[in-house]
């Protein structure tokens, strides 16, 4: 076997772990800045929750603000403007450990969205599934009188920095 094929069989051993990651996620959006994010609870609503609806667009708000700060850009006519549309939000019935696990790992809050940009730059419509789960017991004591507010806004939180990942 000659050197450069055997650098390449080894370089290629090397990389071939790699290999799933680069094939298996989606790349980043093609948007270096956005416009504007905005929240759409609409399904929430639709489901007959609204005071639970503006609730969750409450805590998004400035979730989504702080996460996309540095790259909002609301004077550029070419960033698109972003939309997260929360079709479902899932907390837990029980926020405290198990015998098996006293943290409370396995039982997770869940939150399903959609990540949409608007057409802009000759680039079309984007959208992209989300779907962010946070264990239960990670926003404190079960038995403080706010915890569904907590456990809200940290799912919340962390969905905005899910769909902030999705830009570069």
């Amino acid at each position: 076997m000659s050197h450069p094929t055997r650098r390449t069989l080894l370089a290629t051993l090397a990389l071939a772990p790699l290999a799933g990651c680069m094939v298996g996620g989606e790349p980043p959006l093609p948007h270096g800045r956005v416009r504007a994010v905005r929240i759409d609870v609409s399904p929430l609503v639709a489901k007959g929750l609204p005071g639970w609806a503006a609730k969750a667009a409450r805590f998004a708000e400035p979730a989504f603000a702080r996460a996309f700060a540095p790259i909002l850009a609301p004077n550029d006519s070419r960033a698109p403007v972003v939309t997260v549309t929360i079709d479902e939000i899932l907390l837990a019935s029980w926020a405290g450990g198990s015998d098996d696990d006293p943290l409370g790992a396995d039982v997770v809050d869940t939150v399903r969205a959609r990540l949409t940009t608007s057409a802009v730059a000759g680039l079309p419509t984007l959208a992209r599934p989300m779907l962010v789960t946070r264990p239960a017991g990670d926003s404190g004591p079960w038995y403080a009188a706010d915890i569904d507010d907590r456990r809200l806004a940290g799912l919340l939180a962390t969905l905005a920095g899910w769909c902030r990942r999705e830009f570069p």
